[in-house]
């Protein structure tokens, strides 16, 4: 057994700790030297036994015990804990200090629990304690853990918190950030006021955290917590100023990231993407082949350009929206605000070529005269109708001569207004303008309904599904390296990009490829590793890569083995007009119902609250980034068609 002097001392992390296995064995040892007579020295040998008992107490053994070890470590639990428990006891007014001053903050947040649980307040007395606990440097966090600790010393937690601009950071770490602590309590006393006041001196402070000052600029307004627009125009500033000192830094090197177009009248594909680099620099270029947009300027062709040339649209799903299995590990390190769209490089990526295509090619057109809204109109007015027999929808476009600004408050309206053309089609079977005009009420995003029952595949809740999902495409599953020369990003890209034999796996990851040969996944032929089932794991890869599939869009083989995976429990069906993401990438840019860094679009232009007119350039922007939504809306509805006339060719046909 270690030395208990020893300046490693063990510590119970919790019943998920992975080190619990073999740390197990110690805390067996610990208990039982004490019930056997061993003298409880110090502070640190009794919070340290305190931990060794949480072992016992949620029932983590080694392996090696029996039944009767079991019952004997019981008893000495029980003598143990009466130690615990005398040893603080001891602990009063004259020697607290001394044992405070020779504490090991590891065992701080046990500390005020057993000081809690063993009556030391009331003998030392209160304000004794807080005095002696703050001589001693406890963690503010620590204090703000325990809820009874809190209570008991309301008013002086809320002058200690205030007393330090960077108490403001621990508020930001409680509540504003993705994987919050809930467990903190705040004193009662403390009220909105100061907390504004405090964060406000946190923003202003000489060097707060810059994640945690875009995560103040990114929350929801919370009067009660002190965040108000002022607080948070404060941090968007100060978050500004940070950057740019930190660019301005000679240490500091940077990567600059340019995404450019261009226009080729030679190049034959109509569109080609490149990637050019130098020394300090990255160019992401996307090439369109000017004959080719000339050879198609009906609004058809228009509007499935933007599907297909400028990249919205992939298999009936949106490309642009964020995807959790995009982000990778390393993004989901990095702090960001708790109601923030998690944005990755991928989604910078597709978001500024998809931007910047959207207006690149509406300039191109409208030098032929040509608007991006009139192929919209058309789309609505006459294409379903003529295709789908579908009456009475419509979309009035905006008028050539009208500004920016007017175009952004007419577009926001019209995109609702199909959004609730829609929503009633699929509820009645048919668009009765009477009706729609008795539907004030948009439907959220994410609430539009589809006609057809099948629509898309995403994860079910199950268990086996999400460690399949982890073991195949996760780079952090322990499955992508073998050896210096067999390693990828994932699994997947492992196997079928290698020979990788059955004896070079590693010990550690041979459990883990058994299973997925149990599940079917994977299969073993002459040593080689390969997929059993290498449709399913395409499929896995749609709902990895886009977070849902577009079922109506498989073929024989993709459906069917879809069906199989969906028997199993793994994936589920849904019925709407867009995916989770995609609802979700709408709710980003036009309004705060799911996320608080959005451009808050739509109620910007509704309400009033705007650029200033004059701002012509900001305008524009808000302007393409509405077209943009406007499109993809109208490709997803054209999609919704399609797929219904597929599945029903009987009431709903399809010309050519």
């Amino acid at each position: 057994m270690e030395d208990v002097d020893s300046p490693v001392r063990l510590k119970f992390y919790g019943v998920r700790d992975l080190a619990n296995g073999w740390l197990a064995e110690k805390a067996v040892a610990l208990v039982q030297s004490y019930s056997s007579g061993r003298k409880l020295l110090s502070l640190n040998d009794a919070l340290e036994l305190h931990n060794a008992l949480e072992f016992e107490k949620n029932n983590i053994f080694p392996n090696f015990l029996t039944a009767q070890d079991h019952t004997e470590l019981a008893l000495s639990a029980r003598e143990s804990r009466r130690r615990v428990a005398s040893f603080f006891s001891t602990i009063e007014a004259s020697n607290l200090k001394e044992h405070l001053n020779k504490m090991d903050f590891q065992y701080a947040d046990d500390l005020l629990r057993l000081i809690e649980r063993h009556g030391v307040a009331k003998r030392v007395g209160g304000q004794m304690l807080f005095e002696a606990l703050s001589d001693a440097a406890l963690p503010l966090e620590v204090m703000l853990a325990d809820r009874q600790f809190v209570n008991r010393n309301d008013r002086k937690l809320r002058e200690v918190m205030l007393s330090d601009a960077q108490n403001g950071e621990l508020l930001v770490r409680m509540r504003l950030v993705k994987d919050s602590n809930p467990l903190y309590h705040l004193p009662a006393s403390l009220s909105g006021e100061d907390m504004q006041q405090l964060l406000s001196a946190y923003i202003g402070s000489a060097s707060p955290h810059l994640n945690y000052v875009q995560a103040i600029a990114e929350s929801n307004d919370n009067d009660s917590f002190g965040l108000t627009p002022k607080i948070r125009l404060e941090a968007k500033k100060r978050h500004k100023d940070l950057i740019e000192e930190l660019l301005a830094e000679k240490r500091t090197k940077t990567t600059n990231t340019y995404h450019g177009l261009r226009l080729d009248p030679e190049q034959r594909k109509p569109v080609i993407d490149r990637v050019e680099r130098d020394e300090n620099s990255v160019s992401y270029v996307r090439s369109f082949s000017e004959k080719y947009l000339l050879s198609s300027m009906d609004p058809e062709r228009i509007l499935l350009n933007f599907a297909s040339v400028v990249g919205f649209l992939e298999r009936g799903l949106l490309t642009m929206p964020s995807f959790k299995g995009q982000l990778g590990a390393l993004r989901t390190l990095l702090i960001s605000g708790r109601d923030a769209y998690p944005r990755g490089s991928a989604f910078n990526y597709v978001d500024a070529l998809t931007l910047n295509g959207t207006q690149f090619y509406s300039d191109f057109l409208r030098q032929y005269s040509i608007e991006v809204e009139d192929s919209v109109a058309w789309f609505f007015r006459e294409d379903l109708v003529d295709k789908f027999g579908a009456a009475n929808f419509y979309f009035a476009a905006s008028s050539p001569s009208s500004s920016f600004l007017e175009r952004c408050r007419h577009i926001s309206a019209e995109m609702e207004s199909i959004a609730r053309q829609f929503s009633l089609y699929c509820d009645e079977g048919v668009l009765d303008p009477e009706l729609l005009q008795m539907t004030s009420t948009p439907r959220p995003w994410a609430a539009i309904p589809s006609f057809t029952e099948r629509k898309y595949l995403h994860r079910g809740s199950n268990h086996n599904c999400d460690r399949a999902m982890h073991l195949l495409f996760s780079d952090q599953s322990g499955m992508t390296y073998i050896s210096s020369e067999l390693k990828a990003s994932n699994f997947v890209e492992l196997i079928t990009e290698n020979e990788v034999s059955y004896e070079s796996v590693r010990p550690h990851q041979k459990e883990s490829i058994d299973w997925l040969i149990d599940e079917g996944l994977v299969a073993v032929d002459s040593d080689l590793l390969e997929f059993a089932q290498p449709v399913q794991v395409l499929v896995l890869s749609d709902i990895n890569n886009r977070e849902a599939a577009a079922y109506g869009h498989y073929g024989t083989d993709e459906a069917s083995a879809a069906l199989v995976l969906m028997q199993k429990g793994w994936l589920e069906f849904s019925s709407t007009l867009l995916t989770r993401p995609e609802a979700s990438y709408f709710n980003y840019f036009l309004n705060k119902s799911e996320f608080s860094d959005g451009p808050d679009l739509r109620n910007k232009y509704a309400h009033g609250t705007n650029a200033d007119p004059g701002d012509i350039s900001t305008h524009r922007q808000s302007y393409f980034q509405l077209l943009r939504l406007l499109v993809a809306l109208t490709l997803k509805i054209k999609d919704e068609f399609r797929l219904a006339a597929r599945a029903q060719p009987s009431t709903m046909s399809e010309t050519p």
